[in-house]
Order: structure tokens, then sequence, then C-alpha cells
């Protein structure tokens, strides 16, 4: 197994063992993208990861509806419960709820150990939150309060700060990367397969 892959808190390698990569993130990441010389505009925070945290807590989280369980013309009490895992959008929009990354670490997430705090907690609510390797896009625009809010980018109808989720397909499965917009907050999501190539 590659030590590198072993631990979610994924820092950067030294660049004397990465001299052909271009791009020296970590993961997760946390940013600030845009924003100008203006002290008001301090840009749009961004923070985001690969989706390990995201399919770790998607185990644990589930929804369960209700069903019959009888055919057409039946009569009858019966019902069943149907039990799935949640989805990538609702564990993503949980994760801000808790106010952690990742709140299956160190249980059944390896993560990174620090003895002065944890690293997953959010101190500062980010303005888009992203998450990648997901089996479909999905996004949300959401509150502080984590609910879903129709239209609208930087204020909710209260004022308060909102966040955009979104929840990234992975490349290898279905082709597609999705675009943000940094002032509206909208999304896009452009398909890549062999016709357009």
């Amino acid at each position: 197994m590659c030590i590198s892959c072993a631990l979610f808190c994924q820092y950067i390698f030294l660049s004397c063992l990465t001299q052909s990569f271009q791009y020296r993130g970590t993961n997760p990441y946390e940013g600030t993208l845009g924003g100008s010389s203006n002290k008001n505009d301090g840009g749009v925070k961004v923070l985001g990861s690969d989706g390990l945290n995201i399919a770790d807590l998607r185990r644990f989280l589930t929804t369960s509806t209700s069903e019959t369980g009888m055919k057409d013309g039946e009569e009858g009490e019966a019902t069943s419960d149907i039990v799935s895992a949640s989805s990538c959008i609702d564990a993503l929009n949980q994760t801000l709820n808790y106010g952690h990354i990742a709140p299956t670490g160190p249980d059944s997430l390896p993560t990174f150990p620090s003895s002065e705090s944890d690293p997953f907690v959010l101190n500062t609510r980010p303005t888009v939150y992203f998450v990648g390797n997901c089996d479909e896009f999905e996004t949300r625009l959401v509150d502080s309060n984590g609910d879903k809010i129709d239209k609208g980018a930087g204020k909710s109808d209260d004022g308060k700060d909102v966040t955009r989720l979104v929840c990234v397909p992975s490349f290898a499965l279905t082709g597609e990367v999705v675009m943000v917009k940094l002032k509206s907050l909208e999304c896009e999501v452009l398909s890549f397969n062999d016709a357009t190539l």
C-alpha cells in the first residue's frame, strides 16, 4: 500500500520527491480564490477533499423509506422499510452541520494524529464546499442552518452567509468536470466523451 494514501490528511510532498508534479496541494484543500486588492473583497473561501471522508461517512448515514410490499389490488397493513445509504450531497451537508470535515476519523477513517488541535474542525464557514469522486453531480445552496436555498449567492434572505455544496463526479467513470462561477456560485457541468474529443 502506498504510504501517501494511508492517511486521509495528506500533506504536500517534498519538492525533491515530486519534481514532475506541477500541483502541490493538500488533501483536504482549503484556500481563497478570486478577490482583489480591496480589503473588503477577500475572495471566495473554498474547501474540498477527494471524497474519502464522505464515502466513509455514508456508510453510517442511512435514509429509510416505507413501502407497502403489497401488489396492486391487495388489501392489508403489511409494510417494509427500505434502508439505503445517504446521498453524497446529504453527507456533505451533514459534515458542514457537524462543523467537522471527517467526523468518522480516526474510528473508521485513518486520519493523521495531531496533539495540538483537530485539523478537521471547521473554524470558518466556506463559500464553496466540494468533494470529489462521487457517483454523480449534485449541488445545493444552503444557509447557515444547513437548509436549502432556492437561489441567490453570497447572503441568504436573513443576511447570513451561504455555502454552495458541490459533489463532483469521478472523472474516470463519468467524463464530467464541474465549473463554479465565483460571483454567482452557479455550477456548470462539462462532459467529455469520445464524440467530443
